[in-house]
C-alpha cells in the first residue's frame, strides 16, 4: 500500500480496497448462479432415454432440480464468506438472499403442482394420512419455505425482536435443507443416475462445508481474535460509544465502513449477535469503536458494559467503503446513525494524511442526531474537510440547515462551479433517506458505479 498522486495535485492514499474486483463481484455472482441452474440440467439431460416418463414428470424434475440448487444458494449468501461479503456488498447480498428464495417458491410451486395435477393419484398424493415418508419430507419442507418467506415479507411491517425473529429464521432454514434431502433420497427419482447422484452428492458437501464455516470455524476464529471492552461513554441521550481493544494479538484488519457482528459473553458459540459498524480508524485494527444507538434489549447491555468484558467480533464484512476507489473528492451523507462508517472514513483519511477534499452532509431530527460532534475532534485540521448540518427541529441559534435532506441542501453544499473531478458519494441511513439522497444524487447525473449506499435497516 502506499501514497499514489492524483489528478497531479492532492496525495491520495489508494491502497487495496479490492475495487474493481467489487465491480466485478454482481457479474461474477450471476455467473455461479446460472452455472448452479445449468449443471443439474446437464445432469438430467444425460440420465437413460425414457426414465423421465413423460414431459410431466420432466417439468416436474427440472423444477424440482432447479429448487434445490436456489434453496443451496439461498443458504450459503447468509453465511459470511468474506469474499462473498466483502466484494459483493450486504445490500447486493441480501437482496440476492430474498431473490433466489422467492424463486425457489415459485419452482416449488411449480414442482407440487404438476405432480398433483399429472395423472394417477393427483391430490391424493398430499393426503399425509397414507404418504410415504417422502411425501411427508417434501410437504415439511414446503411448509417450511413457505413460513420463512412469510416471515420475510412480514418484518418490516410488524417489526418483532430481531433476536426472535433471526431464531426462526434459521431454525426454517436448516428445516427446509434437511427435509428437502431426505425428500430427494427417499424418493430415489434422481439419486439412481450417477451424473445426478454426483450433483447431489456435491452440493450436500458444499452445505455441509458451509455450514461448519458459519457456525464452527466464524465462532473459532473470533474467540482467538478477541477483544475485551476498554470503555463505554455516553455520547448523547440517545447513542453510546464502545471502545474494545485486542487481546493477545494485534487486531483484525478492516476497510473504513465496513461493519461487524458483535457477541458478549463468555463464549463466541451464543446464538445472540448484532451487527454494527466500526466508527475507529481502520488505521488502529487493534482498537475497535463502534457507536451504537439504544434501539433495544442489546443496545442496552452494550451500555452496562464493565472494562475487561469479553466482546467476541465476527468480521469485518461490507463493501461500503472507499478503499480502492482513485477519487479526488468524496461526498459523505449520512441520516442519524448512519454517520458511524463516515466516522471510520474520515478518521482514516486523517490518519494518512490524505488531502482530497470531503464535504460530510450530517442529516437528523434533533441535536442529538449529530453523533460526529460527540468526541471534540478537531478532524478539520488535519483534513480537508467540510460539515453541513441538517436538523428537522433545530435548537435555538441554530445556524445550519433547517429541514430534510433535499436537492437544495446539496447544491448548496457543493461548489457552485462543476468541475470533471471523480468524486465518489456515499449515503447512509434510513431506507426513504438513502432512497431519496440516491436519487437526488443520480438527478445531477452521477454514474451510478460512482453512488455507494449502506441501508441500516436491511442487515
Amino acid at each position: 500500500m502506499g501514497s499514489t498522486p492524483v489528478g497531479g495535485r492532492r496525495t491520495a492514499w489508494v491502497g487495496r480496497g479490492g475495487a474493481s474486483r467489487r465491480r466485478l463481484a454482481p457479474a461474477l455472482w450471476a455467473l455461479f448462479v446460472a452455472t448452479a441452474l445449468v449443471v443439474p440440467l446437464l445432469a438430467l439431460w444425460s440420465v437413460p432415454d425414457g426414465a423421465h416418463q413423460g414431459w410431466l414428470q420432466l417439468v416436474s424434475l427440472v423444477a424440482a432440480l432447479a429448487a434445490a440448487s436456489l434453496l443451496a444458494l439461498t443458504f450459503v449468501l447468509p453465511s459470511r464468506f468474506r469474499p462473498v461479503t466483502g466484494y459483493l456488498g450486504v445490500e447486493r447480498l441480501l437482496r440476492n438472499h430474498r431473490a433466489l428464495a422467492l424463486a425457489a417458491v415459485t419452482l416449488v410451486a411449480v414442482h407440487v403442482g404438476v405432480v398433483v395435477g399429472r395423472p394417477g393419484p393427483g391430490i391424493g398424493t398430499l393426503d399425509l394420512r397414507s404418504a410415504p415418508p417422502r411425501v411427508w419430507a417434501a410437504m415439511i419442507a414446503t411448509a417450511g419455505l413457505v413460513g420463512i418467506i412469510a416471515l420475510g415479507l412480514s418484518r418490516r411491517r410488524r417489526r418483532p425482536r430481531y433476536e426472535g425473529w433471526r431464531l426462526v429464521h434459521v431454525l426454517l432454514a436448516h428445516v427446509v435443507l434437511l427435509a428437502t434431502a431426505l425428500h430427494v433420497l427417499w424418493l430415489e427419482d434422481l439419486t439412481r443416475f450417477p451424473a445426478a447422484r454426483l450433483w447431489f452428492g456435491a452440493v450436500a458437501l458444499f452445505l455441509v462445508l458451509a455450514f461448519l464455516h458459519r457456525w464452527v470455524w466464524r465462532p473459532l476464529r473470533s474467540y482467538r481474535n478477541r477483544y475485551v471492552v476498554d470503555e463505554v461513554r455516553p455520547v448523547s441521550s440517545t447513542a453510546t460509544t464502545l471502545v474494545l481493544h485486542a487481546v493477545g494479538h494485534p487486531g483484525v484488519s478492516f476497510r473504513p465502513g465496513q461493519f461487524a457482528w458483535l457477541k458478549i459473553g463468555t463464549s463466541p458459540y451464543v446464538f445472540e449477535e448484532h451487527p454494527f459498524t466500526i466508527a475507529s480508524a481502520a488505521t488502529e485494527p487493534w482498537r475497535k469503536e463502534f457507536t451504537i444507538k439504544g434501539m433495544g434489549d442489546f443496545s442496552e447491555l452494550i451500555a452496562g458494559l464493565r472494562p475487561g468484558r469479553n466482546v467476541f467480533i465476527d468480521g469485518p464484512h461490507g463493501s461500503f467503503t472507499l478503499d480502492g476507489l482513485r477519487s479526488e473528492r468524496f461526498v459523505l451523507i449520512a441520516g442519524g446513525v448512519g454517520i458511524t462508517p463516515m466516522l471510520s472514513m474520515i478518521r482514516t483519511l486523517a490518519d494518512r494524511g490524505d488531502q482530497r477534499p470531503v464535504l460530510l452532509v450530517v442529516a437528523g431530527r434533533t441535536a442529538d442526531d449529530l453523533l460526529h460532534r460527540a468526541d471534540g475532534e478537531h478532524l478539520g485540521d488535519r483534513l480537508d474537510l467540510e460539515v453541513v448540518e441538517v436538523l428537522e427541529e433545530p435548537p435555538e441559534q441554530w445556524d445550519g440547515e433547517i429541514g430534510r435532506f433535499t436537492a437544495d441542501v446539496l447544491e448548496r453544499a457543493l461548489p457552485r462551479r462543476r468541475t470533471k473531478q471523480a468524486v465518489d458519494y456515499f449515503v447512509c441511513g434510513p431506507g426513504p433517506m438513502v432512497a431519496a439522497a440516491t436519487q437526488i444524487i443520480g438527478d445531477r447525473g452521477v454514474p451510478s458505479r460512482r453512488i455507494h449506499t449502506e441501508l441500516f435497516d436491511v442487515v
